[in-house]
């Protein structure tokens, strides 16, 4: 595929929805919560449902200079059916290689890259590919499993330029969450500012920033997703999932899980307690998974479990 080209309206003023969220808050209920045998993931952060029957995830931790040598996997899969299947404690993850040990240096070379790889969110596209979306340097990215090649597509210049709250943000404050629904594609900002942006994806390949959302009491979004025609966001703090209406921007549903995101059980050490772990989001089926990342430090109750951990939660009827 030929890479698309990207037209950013600089001249024009952009809305933003602040969205406010419906006054009643469902509780999600939780399926389970699974450790999965993580081959080497140290750090997942990023989580779709593809239409293949697999989750999909990233792992932060990825290739830095000089050689830019993997040295743990980034992306990752494991098929539902295992992860839903009691009988199985210990799913195992597939790591899915990217092809030649120079492709990181080549994507680094071409999207003027300054700091390690840092793949915070992956979509599924059209053709089985994969979008991913790199946080520290603002970067969209695309995988496709066939080949194992790995593209640029956009740059920071494309995707944060245009936006001066966005051109403000830090290494660690960046792109966490990306979502494809129709002919639109999102990006979530995670924190300083707390933002979700909306791209409009041509006909003719082209892409244009159109929409900024902002949701109310939300400090941080890690996560989005998409399904039947709606619009996922994960906010981690507050242990919350919402439901957007993708043209609109606006908040239609929310969903909590904060008994999980205050149980130790769930939780990962961490230097910021009002943090939470969750930043991967899945949505399909009766289904939402959540993926908790932070495995490369141990477990609040278990100094020896250092895996990655899912909770699987039933989605509530009509959310």
């Amino acid at each position: 595929m030929v890479p698309i080209s990207l037209l950013v309206l600089l001249a024009v003023v952009f809305p933003v929805s602040a969205c406010a969220g419906p006054a009643d808050t469902l509780q999600l209920e939780l399926e389970r919560a699974v450790w999965l045998e993580s081959r080497g993931a140290l750090n997942l952060s990023g989580l779709t449902l593809g239409g293949d029957g697999y989750l999909y995830f990233t792992d932060d931790n990825g290739p830095a200079a000089i050689d830019w040598q993997p040295q743990n996997p980034v992306l990752l899969r494991i098929r539902v059916d295992s992860v839903v299947d009691r009988a199985i404690e210990y799913p195992c993850l597939e790591a899915l290689e990217v092809e030649g040990d120079m492709a990181f240096a080549q994507i680094a070379e071409s999207g003027g890259k300054a700091h390690k790889f840092d793949f915070e969110g992956v979509a599924a596209a059209g053709g089985g590919k994969l979008w991913v979306v790199d946080e520290r340097d603002r970067l969209l990215l695309e995988y496709d499993p066939a080949s194992r090649a790995l593209k640029k597509i956009a740059g920071y210049r494309e995707l944060a330029a245009w936006h001066e709250r966005l051109s403000r943000g830090g290494i660690n404050n960046g792109f966490e969450g990306i979502a494809l629904t129709g002919r639109w594609l999102f990006l979530a900002h995670e924190m300083y500012p707390n933002l979700i942006v909306r791209y409009g994806l041509g006909k003719d390949g082209g892409m244009a920033a159109e929409k900024v959302i902002e949701i109310a009491g939300s400090s941080d979004i890690t996560g989005l997703e998409s399904s039947d025609g709606a619009l996922y966001a994960l906010g981690r703090t507050g242990s919350m999932v919402y439901k957007i209406d993708p043209e609109s921007g606006e908040v239609v549903s929310a969903a909590t899980f904060r008994r999980e995101g205050d149980d130790s059980r769930y939780r990962y050490r961490q230097r910021m307690e009002h943090y939470r772990n969750s930043e991967g989001l899945a949505v399909g089926g009766g289904r939402i998974f959540i993926v908790l990342d932070g495995n490369f430090q141990s477990s609040l109750v278990n100094d020896n479990q250092r895996q990655p951990l899912l909770l699987i939660y039933r989605r509530p009827e009509g959310f």
